[in-house]
């Protein structure tokens, strides 16, 4: 009996992986326990995030995990370059939709949707504020490199998770183009710690990026991966602690 426990056990912890790990609004860790008689030892489970697609190379900028959540937060919110708006006649959802809108492979000062972005005045995008250098210099880049649609592995580290270096970079790159001063879609800030904690304790940040029931979907062009989410749950059941 104590061998088919064991094995039972060993093969829970073997399909708990990032490709199919689904967490419920209020998130628990997944874990596997072992018990003596004389003690109880609890062990989080790692998780393998696998690969999307082609992991790149070099100094490569990748379109699934760089470039795409850039448009999607900065460009695409809804009402404005989204698939259903497409104002002015751009959508900026997808690779296709991306390239196809002003993007001259190979040359950033003939592209028209990096131009916009350097642009002062009433021409520049978006029109609510400046895009810092760090963002255009990566646009930029990802042109210059001819644009192309490099998918790459969503590197999420499952194991020291924090506030500063995991949760609040996620958001940065997710969700901050639509939920900061001057674009606050629904009236939601994403700005601080504070604002997020107080999302997180209504349970409305973490029903929104999975999608659960009840939630308006966020983001909503395309939902955050397994590996991402897990480290959100695991945030939130560490205490979403300020770290």
């Amino acid at each position: 009996m104590r061998k088919i426990g064991y094995f039972i056990g060993l093969a829970s912890l073997v399909l708990v992986s990032c490709l199919n790990n689904k967490q419920d609004v209020e998130p628990t860790a997944t874990t596997n326990t072992t018990t003596t008689t004389t003690t109880t030892t609890t062990t989080t489970t790692s998780l393998d995030c696998g690969n999307i697609g082609t992991a790149s190379t070099g100094d490569s900028v990748c379109f699934n995990t760089e470039i795409l959540p850039f448009f999607t937060s900065n460009c695409a919110s809804s009402g404005c370059h989204d698939a259903k708006t497409k104002m002015d006649g751009y959508d900026l959802t997808t690779y296709t939709s991306i390239t196809k809108s002003g993007i001259v492979a190979g040359n950033p000062s003939k592209s028209k949707l990096y131009t916009v972005m350097i642009a002062t005045g009433e021409s520049r995008m978006p029109p609510n504020r400046q895009l810092t250098t760090t963002q255009t210099a990566l646009v930029a880049k990802w042109i210059t490199q001819g644009a192309k649609n490099v998918q790459c592995s969503a590197v999420v580290d499952t194991q020291n998770v924090s506030f500063s270096k995991t949760i609040m970079p996620l958001i940065t790159t997710n969700c901050l183009g639509c939920h900061q001063a001057g674009n606050l879609s629904a009236g939601v800030s994403l700005e601080t710690y504070a604002s997020i904690k107080s999302y997180v304790d209504s349970k409305r940040f973490y029903g929104a990026v999975s999608y659960s029931t009840g939630y308006f979907p966020m983001p909503p062009s395309r939902k955050l991966t397994d590996c991402q989410l897990y480290v959100i749950s695991k945030w939130i059941n560490a205490g979403a602690k300020n770290n």
